[in-house]
């Protein structure tokens, strides 16, 4: 036997001869080998070793093999355990009776070792390639559990914001969502004072109260002050430094980051500082994660300082969904200005409809504002597609391409949970929208759902034809960018077809104003850290 089996195979076999020759064989291929003698014992020995396929005799003393297969198969314990199939019968009916009773091969006796050796190989690479197939379902599933789980937080969070009628229940919330989608232990929040000399702790949670006492902003020491000078976000495994704040903070993963707006009177218009560290798993913080605590912390500190002015509270919102946006696009280098342009190519195909046309009269100032506020949300889903498809160089296979369409779905869902049906949003619902259906298309034939024409939602409709432009000019892993004249040739040519006639007629009006979009906001290749600086 390998030091290393391939796998290990439960041999079910009454014939003493021939149950030695298979098992040494299958040994010799580097499997490990379990043997029985009848139906009932091999039934009991794949209960309790769990082997990774069976070899199963038909004629076996108490319980034969078709019996014992249906019971395995009956089994959620062994169910998914492939079973090949030994008879001295060759008649049809007796090769139906088997498979139908659940086995993946029938081999009639006698047979040549060379070919039940083929078919064992055959059978065994297909139920790695399953148990594969489940493992990566099983890791998607949850990555998309906890994606869920957060963006409903965060946009929990933002619906409760904007309720917040006072500074202490900003503060609330702000604590209480940080806590809950990192799971940390030990909190705190500086913030400056009305004079902008000294930071105060207005919030902490598990530390020490001496720990975090007034004090003046140019005593500052440790990782506060590098975060509060610097304007800066730190995160990191471990601090080896001797500094006081790493003394008192602890060593295990920590992240500092600042609260900055232009509305505060100090140097970089640093408001305070948000520190947090000790998560339950202890593991680094995540990009996604370091993405959701900024956020959280930019919401914040717009609600903070323009809590009684909702246009403010507005603008929190905005600045909410843009990041979130970015939760995808910071898995692709090579897309960090794709939001910019997405948003700014729906304002101006927006703006151009609403200058005449059948849809003119829906274009009011609310949808646009709706629109650009919305646009970021519209390949969310993605965070939930994973890497090695969704950065894949060149043509995805079609079994990639379906899941990758999943993303539509993914969104949906994820951003469905923050719909109120109580309190009904419309910006939240218009996320939902293109996030859902900007896929669709005019003739019915995209997906999720295979919707056309005025039933594909009008948001989306724009986003579709702004999406594809961008697509078709931009550079990505798997093609090169095409021209902006090509893209419009392709456009027109899909008119009634991928898009809204209106629409296209409307794009071809302002040629010239997409095209300076594209230009001026070419994709960078700045790096993550550079992008959370």
């Amino acid at each position: 036997m390998a030091i290393f089996p391939e796998g290990t195979i439960l041999l079910v076999e009454d014939e003493a001869e021939l149950r030695f020759i298979v098992g040494a064989h299958l040994r010799a291929a580097g499997f490990e080998v379990i043997e029985a003698t009848d139906g009932g014992e091999g039934l009991n020995i794949a209960t309790q070793r769990q082997p990774d396929m069976i070899i199963m005799d038909i004629g076996l003393p108490v319980m034969n093999g078709i019996a014992a297969t249906k019971a395995l198969k009956s089994d959620p314990r062994t169910d998914r355990i492939p079973v090949i199939m030994l008879t001295a019968r060759s008649g049809a009916d007796d090769i139906v009776r088997g498979l139908e009773a659940g086995a993946q091969e029938y081999l009639p006796k006698p047979f040549a070792v060379a070919e039940l050796l083929a078919r064992v190989q055959t059978v065994f690479r297909l139920a790695r390639a399953r148990r594969d197939l489940d493992h990566l379902n099983t890791e998607l599933e949850e990555e998309v559990r906890t994606v869920t789980k957060r963006l409903r937080e965060l946009y929990e969070f933002m619906r409760d914001l904007n309720h917040a009628d006072s500074r202490e229940q900003i503060l609330d919330l702000f604590i209480d969502c940080v806590a809950q989608t990192t799971g940390a232990e030990r909190i705190s929040l500086f913030l400056t004072d009305a004079t902008g000399d000294f930071l105060v702790c207005e919030r902490a949670v598990g530390i020490d109260p001496i720990v975090v006492a007034k004090v003046p902003v140019t005593d500052l020491e440790g990782i506060t002050r590098q975060v509060f000078q610097s304007g800066k976000t730190l995160a990191a495994k471990t601090y080896d430094t001797g500094a006081k704040a790493s003394r008192d903070y602890g060593r295990d993963s920590f992240l500092s980051t600042p609260l900055v707006s232009t509305a505060v009177n100090t140097p970089g218009g640093i408001l305070g500082v948000l520190n947090v560290t000790e998560k339950q798993d202890d593991t680094p913080f995540s990009k996604e994660e370091i993405e959701c605590i900024r956020s959280v912390a930019d919401a914040a500190t717009i609600a903070l300082i323009n809590m009684l002015r909702s246009e403010r509270m507005r603008q929190s919102v905005r600045v909410l969904l843009q990041t979130l946006g970015h939760l995808a696009e910071f898995r692709d280098e090579e897309t960090t200005m794709h939001l910019e342009r997405v948003t700014r190519g729906a304002r101006l195909l927006a703006d151009q409809l609403g200058r005449g046309g059948p849809y003119a009269a829906r274009i009011t100032v609310d949808f646009v504002e709706c629109l650009i506020q919305a646009a970021p949300m519209h390949d969310i889903g993605k965070v939930g597609i994973p890497d090695e498809i969704l950065t894949k160089p060149g043509s995805l296979t079609n079994e990639e391409f379906q899941i990758m369409k999943t993303h539509t779905e993914i969104g949906r869902r994820v951003l469905s949970r923050a719909v109120d049906p109580t309190f009904p949003v419309p910006l939240l619902q218009m996320c939902v929208d293109i996030a859902h259906c900007h896929h669709e298309r005019y003739d019915g034939s995209g997906y999720p759902r295979g919707l056309a024409g005025q039933d594909i939602p009008l948001a989306a409709r724009i986003i579709a034809l702004v999406d594809a432009y961008d697509a078709i000019t931009s550079r990505r892993c798997y093609k090169e960018a095409r021209s902006h004249q090509e893209a419009v040739e392709i456009i027109r040519s899909d008119a009634g077809t991928h898009f809204d006639p209106v629409l296209v007629h409307a794009f071809l009006n302002c040629l010239e104003q997409f095209s300076e979009i594209r230009e001026q906001y070419e994709d960078s290749h700045d790096t993550v850290e550079a992008i959370l600086a």
